[in-house]
């Protein structure tokens, strides 16, 4: 009997051929393809899908892209970075490949299964999910050539447009769109999707919103429910934001609230940005209660971050800066796995010191942010690293100049202030290490509290917790047991060993702990030595000339580079920096139209430095010809370069400095500044040396010299 039902089984299968057109093959092949193969596929696609919409890190501070791909609106991702959902979408192109290959029934060249179609376009569709366009576009083609009568052929011809967008054939895909639009054949859901793949296209083309807007529109017309309509929706309420439409924004966003089916991280920020459409209308204290009461709903505990985040906001925009730091800080500390919420904050956090010239600062949540990204070539990131970059000298210099001003100042003090002043970091530290032992006691005792919480069964080998700090206790102070015949004897000697070698490090730890608390420890390293206090002097009084004139070049805050400038002349410094600094000071309120503080430095070069280049500038008198300025630069050049040949590196870097300060604003300052990028090479090495062409390129940008440092950068 079992070997008749075989026989039966495989008569039957081979009757299944896919190269006879048969109605039994037909059915055979269609009804496999349906609830097997392509069932699985499909299920596959869907949960992809359905990852792709609900993990996708949205970045709300910008226009959102109409579909939440990571490879989508910047090409700059990172080649190593899986699109959302792969596994899922290649065992959904896996399964499409398998109902082609054993269940297509192309006879005389026409095919004879009803649903190849809909396998090839579940191919096409897995291949665009996972960032191939390319391959995924040649399976739309093949359905639209091979297929023209097929069911879903206008669904094809939308997800070929996509593709087309994507490959950078734009217009093409824009205007196969619009002619589809105009067919009424249309269903719904796929004149949803044609009218969205057209936003997607004005995505590539500036000053496009009016026609965003109005394909937004359209196709919330035909469906207003679903995950993407809610995603639609709110993508127009930043549209009509960035018009000014307040009105029609809010409107667009209480449709996303309203969209059934729709995702709730759409619903919740849309709530969040109805506050910023009225943040500066309203009170700050009818905010803060909304933003409580949606902090309060247990439902939004995975938006906590988003929350925290929109609650520094709103201090912001009252001027609560110190509060609006504090919550953008809650905010990076609730955004463990939201990248995207974590840079969003550190950036708000480094503005803010930026606007209040805290550079430092800045810089350090600039770092973070580029710190924390998955994607270093991102248009943020890449803002990031410039906005970095260009305070990093700036900081650099800020540093040297707080602790030459310190040296200096600690070594001006007498014996008696000396003393008092180093008491009173002594007690800083001690006061700082008793409330490090308060906290500590706090932490045993709610640790205590916390084990005691255990109950009655949890005696010493009970509890596993406790078993394991005893041995790990245990082995601290006796060792593990050596396996040898002398084990104990070995054993006491390396425990005696230990024991000495144990108080030699306590009499080291004391003796620095003595040293910590004494003040004429202190005191002893304190370098009062004329020669050295003066090479401080110089290298502080250069650090302000460099602060000066980096905050009216780069950050163009003149009233910092005024404060920096005034206090160098206050300290008496050499000539080249005194009448650099009288230049600057002299441009600078001219430029602000103080006429009476310009002339008065223009009257110090006058008097002072009657023949400087400075004071030519400044009395716009072409004494010296242009070969006696060329001569006089060449002769300055081949001195330095003289010096720079025979090794002479610190004589060199003294003379180049000088030149940078007498040619600085000339056309002559980036030649002088890829010198000393040369000499600094040999002093300081590689890494000073890329650093300094890093500068010239910023800030000679489109010179011989800024292409010079870009050669050396790409070759080294």
């Amino acid at each position: 009997m079992k070997h008749f039902i075989l026989l039966i089984s495989t008569l039957f299968l081979i009757s299944c051929s896919t190269r006879k057109d048969k109605l039994l093959n037909r059915s055979f092949h269609a009804m496999v393809t349906k609830y097997n193969v392509l069932y699985n596929g499909k299920n596959a696609f869907e949960k992809g899908l359905e990852k792709v919409e609900s993990t996708y890190s949205d970045d709300f501070t910008n226009v959102l892209p109409i579909e939440p791909f990571s490879f989508y609106a910047e090409e700059s991702v990172d080649d190593d970075v899986k699109p959302i959902g792969q596994s899922d979408f290649e065992e959904a192109e896996e399964k499409a490949v398998k109902s082609i290959q054993k269940h297509s029934m192309l006879i005389d060249g026409e095919e004879k299964n009803t649903l190849i179609d809909e396998a090839y376009l579940l191919l096409g569709k897995s291949r665009y999910y996972t960032k191939r366009f390319t391959p995924a576009l040649e399976s739309f083609e093949y359905i639209i050539k091979n297929y023209p009568s097929a069911s879903l052929i206008y669904e094809t011809v939308v997800w070929r447009a996509k593709s087309n967008i994507h490959t950078g054939n734009v217009n093409f895909g824009k205007k196969a769109l619009l002619r589809l639009l105009a067919s009424s054949r249309l269903t719904d859901k796929v004149r949803q999707q044609a009218e969205l793949g057209v936003v997607m296209a004005y995505e590539q083309t500036p000053d496009s919103i009016e026609q965003r807007i109005a394909h937004l529109e359209a196709s919330l017309e035909v469906v207003d429910k679903g995950v993407m309509a809610s995603r639609a929706a709110f993508v127009l309420g930043q549209l009509y934001r960035k018009q000014g439409d307040i009105e029609s924004s809010d409107e667009a966003f209480d449709r996303v609230i309203n969209t059934k089916k729709g995702l709730y991280k759409y619903k919740l920020q849309s709530k969040l940005e109805k506050i910023n459409n009225h943040i500066e209308d309203y009170s700050t204290e009818e905010f803060l209660e909304e933003v409580d009461h949606l902090i309060f709903v247990r439902k939004n505990r995975p938006y906590i971050n988003k929350l925290l985040f929109q609650k520094g906001l709103i201090y912001e925009k009252a001027d609560s800066i110190q509060l609006a730091k504090s919550y953008y800080v809650q905010s990076i500390q609730k955004s463990e796995q939201d990248i995207h919420q974590k840079m969003i904050a550190y950036e708000q956090l480094g503005d803010l010191s930026y606007d209040e010239k805290k550079y430092k600062s800045a810089k350090s949540y600039y770092d973070s942010l580029i710190d924390v990204s998955k994607n270093e070539k991102s248009l943020r990131v890449i803002r990031i690293k410039r906005k970095s970059n260009s305070l990093e000298k700036i900081v650099t210099t800020i540093d040297a100049a707080n602790k030459n001003d310190s040296l200096l100042k600690v070594a001006s003090l007498s014996e008696g202030d000396l003393n008092a002043f180093f008491q009173d970091h002594i007690d800083g530290i001690k006061q700082a290490e008793k409330n490090e032992r308060i906290k500590e006691l706090k932490a045993l005792a709610a640790q205590n509290r916390a084990t005691n919480l255990e109950g009655a069964n949890s005696w010493y080998f009970y509890n596993s917790k406790l078993r394991t700090e005893g041995r790990a206790e245990f082995q601290k102070m006796w060792k593990s047991p050596r396996k040898d015949g002398n084990w104990f004897v070995s054993s006491l000697l390396t425990s005696v060993g230990s024991v000495k070698t144990e108080e030699k490090i306590k009499d080291s730890v004391q003796t620095n702990n003595n040293t910590k608390y004494d003040v004429a420890y202190y005191t002893s390293q304190i370098n009062r030595d004329p020669k050295f206090l003066d090479s401080i002097a110089k290298s502080r009084n250069l650090n302000y000339y460099e602060l000066g004139n980096a905050y009216y070049n780069q950050l163009k805050e003149k009233k910092l580079a005024v404060e920096k400038l005034e206090q160098l002349l206050v300290f008496n410094p050499s000539d080249d920096l005194k009448m650099g600094a009288y230049y600057r000071l002299y441009k600078i309120y001219k430029e602000t139209g103080d006429e009476q503080n310009s002339n008065n430095y223009k009257q110090k070069l006058q008097e002072e430095f009657p023949k400087s280049s400075f004071t030519k500038l400044v009395n716009n008198v072409e004494e010296v010809t242009v070969d006696e300025e060329e001569n006089e630069y060449i002769k300055c050049y081949e001195t330095i370069y003289e010096l720079y040949l025979l090794n002479s590196f610190d004589a060199a870097l003294e003379e180049v400095n000088d030149a940078k300060i007498k040619y600085a604003e000339t056309d002559l300052a980036p030649k002088y500044a890829l010198l000393h990028a040369y000499i600094v090479a040999k002093i300081e090495g590689k890494l000073a040396f890329r650093k300094l062409l890093e500068e010239i390129k910023l800030r000679y940008p489109n010179t011989d010299e800024a292409k010079k440092a870009q050669e050396f950068l790409n070759n080294k």
